[in-house]
């Protein structure tokens, strides 16, 4: 069964960074929705996700972890207040075997966001949130390509003759620490503190 992404981009109006995803968990794509307690029916929602956590730890503000209106807002009103919006690079696309890591997906499409882009001009900054989203953030770029300062976590691309800086953040998946070591989770905190701090 195709996967097909259940939300649209959430840049509010004085956003000047854009957190770019690749897709959410299979779960989430499919209707009936398959949500669990202590999901959120958002961006990065799943309970398996430690994206809302870290952004917690990060900047202090609390959320609840529920199916709720209130929940999604409380996210949207941390993300208006820094100036951050966000979305996914995948339209839709196949997720094999019902799996939700990026190894995972297949038959992609992406999403239109040259359009997005131009419509918000004051994003100069994009923070992907895997080493997946650049790879396919590659295709909209001037020249198919990044270019990285080492390592390879921050660098610049050029999209419609715009640069924009990037930022890619240790993804906030479960499996994510497995290579990291013994000090995975700290490092992780520790970016997360940096780029989404005050």
């Amino acid at each position: 069964m195709r996967s097909i992404h259940p939300y649209e981009p959430y840049v509010p109006q004085n956003a000047e960074k854009l957190i770019i995803g690749t897709i959410p968990p299979y779960r989430f794509c499919i209707k009936p929705l398959k949500l669990f307690a202590r999901d959120v029916n958002f961006f990065y929602g799943s309970r398996d996700s430690a994206f809302w956590e870290l952004l917690s730890a990060a900047t202090g503000k609390e959320f609840d972890y529920e199916n709720t209106e209130a929940a999604v807002n409380q996210r949207k009103d941390l993300l208006r207040e820094l100036k951050i919006g966000i979305t996914d690079v995948i339209k839709s696309c196949i997720h094999k075997d019902g799996k939700s890591d990026d190894k995972s997906l297949e038959d992609e499409e992406e999403k239109k966001l040259k359009k997005l882009l131009s419509q918000n001009s004051k994003i100069n900054t994009f923070l992907y949130t895997s080493g997946r989203v650049k790879t396919l953030m590659n295709a909209f770029a001037d020249k198919r390509e990044h270019a990285w300062t080492v390592p390879k976590k921050r660098g610049t691309v050029v999209i419609d003759d715009k640069k924009y800086n990037v930022t890619v953040l240790y993804s906030p998946a479960p499996s994510a620490l497995r290579g990291m070591g013994k000090d995975g989770a700290k490092i992780r905190e520790a970016q997360y503190r940096e780029v989404f701090g005050s």
